[in-house]
This record gives structure tokens, sequence and C-alpha cells, in this order.
């Protein structure tokens, strides 16, 4: 999980401090919080937002096109945890009925 980077050499300190929490909960994710990703990534929306409207120009085109990025990154993610726990879900329901046949 470590190898995706959420930060840019646009990316404002305040975001900075989000991405590193998201980066912390997702660092070991069989103890990972997943409303407190989720909590985390909207309020990186929020900042988000809130810089783009502060900052004009090609400062803004490069941070928004290094967020789109991130952001891919952040959705592609979420899609692998979703399907891994999916998958393990699934493990455990299928173990429950073979623990039944042999009872």
């Amino acid at each position: 999980m470590n190898s995706v980077v959420l930060n840019h050499p646009y990316t404002p300190v305040a975001l900075q401090d989000i991405n590193d929490k998201i980066m912390s909960q997702l660092a070991d994710t069989s103890s990972a919080d997943f409303s407190e990703i989720n909590r985390l990534i909207k309020e990186r929306d929020i900042v988000i937002r809130a810089h783009l409207s502060e900052v004009h120009g090609s400062v803004k085109e490069a941070f928004a096109n290094h967020e789109l990025d991130i952001n891919n990154k952040l959705r592609d993610l979420a899609q692998n945890l979703r399907d891994s726990t999916k998958d393990e879900v699934t493990r455990i329901v299928r173990g429950k009925a073979a623990i039944k046949n042999y009872k």
C-alpha cells in the first residue's frame, strides 16, 4: 500500500496532513478503520475544492491534473480493497457451509 503517493509538488499543507492520515490507515488494511478513511476522503475533497477556488492559471491546472491522477489511484485502491473483502467474505461463507455439511 505504501507505493501509492498522494502528495505532489502542488499539494497544500492541509491536504498533506489528510493524505498522511489516509496512508497511515491504509498501511495495515487488517486494522484499518474504513469509516475513518471515508471521512478523510470526504475531508480531502473539501480541501481540494477550497484550494481550487484559491489558485488560478497554470498552478490551478497543474494541481487539478495531479489530483485527478491521485483520485484515480485512490479509486483503484478502494476497488481492490472492496474486491479482497468480498473474496474474504465469500470464503468465510463457503467455509461455514462446508462445516455444516460435515456435522
